[in-house]
């Protein structure tokens, strides 16, 4: 379970406010497609917004995570990162959208508010909000560290990986790399890392990702990450060819 940094002492016998550095991350699952009849499924994004903490202040775009087609479940690999101060609460606004590429404006799919006091005190540092149109929304908050741990560069590639496109089709693999997190029913693995796909080809040489090494295992390089391949699909239907549990020391 996790629990909150007490509060640091002056010698005066005053508190002094802590602050941190909060790194955020989202999912969602269970979305109401908002793309129209024949049209497919939505491709959602989200947009995390700080909002004021008092009159003084304005609410602050934090930014907007990357479009993932084709899905009501998206787990999306960007995150975000917020000071907050214990005891005083911080409120962050996460608005989620179909992305329309012909328009120029985007279809709501939902929206929820989070406070990120109350995720640090939840299980697994995470909290769910139920859409008023349908899904949940997920964010995860955790304490980021007070320097940065460096970042891994990685290169990898498959060698004849199995075709699961069919007798008449060649796979379009991807992989991901996934970090072990608790969750509130128990541990899951939550994509930090999603490359691009190589285009009919059993043998692919993906391009050099960077990642840091605090967001892929909280800089501990025995800690367990999880490599997914998958082959994509248009309509987001991406198939499992296979996945391997390692480390960054392995």
């Amino acid at each position: 379970a996790s629990s909150h940094t007490t509060p640091s002492m002056t010698r005066a016998g005053k508190k002094e406010k802590k602050n941190w550095k909060v790194t955020i991350s989202l999912r969602a699952s269970d979305l109401k497609n908002v793309a129209g009849l024949f049209k497919g499924v939505s491709d959602p994004f989200a947009v995390v917004t700080l909002l004021a903490s008092n009159p003084n202040e304005k609410a602050k775009v934090l930014g907007m995570t990357e479009v993932i087609k084709n899905s009501l479940n998206p787990s999306w690999t960007k995150t975000f990162e917020v000071e907050y101060s214990f005891g005083t609460q911080t409120h962050i606004n996460v608005g989620i959208y179909d992305k329309v590429t012909k328009s120029k404006n985007d279809t709501p799919m939902g929206g929820a508010m989070f406070e990120i006091g109350e995720i640090l005190g939840a299980r697994g540092n995470v909290k769910a909000k139920r859409l008023k149109h349908g899904g949940v929304l997920y964010m995860r908050a955790q304490q980021a560290p007070e320097t940065a741990a460096g970042e891994l560069y990685l290169a990898l590639k498959g060698v004849n990986i199995k075709n699961v496109d069919g007798i008449f089709g060649t796979s379009d693999p991807f992989f991901e790399l996934s970090k072990r997190q608790e969750g509130p029913g128990g541990f899951i693995w939550r994509p930090v890392v999603r490359s691009k796909y190589v285009h009919n080809n059993l043998n692919p040489q993906w391009e050099q990702i960077k990642v840091s090494m605090d967001i892929l295992c909280n800089n501990n390089k025995e800690m367990p990450i999880q490599i997914s391949v998958y082959d994509w699909d248009k309509k987001g239907k991406h198939t499992i060819i296979g996945t391997v549990e390692t480390s960054v020391s392995s």
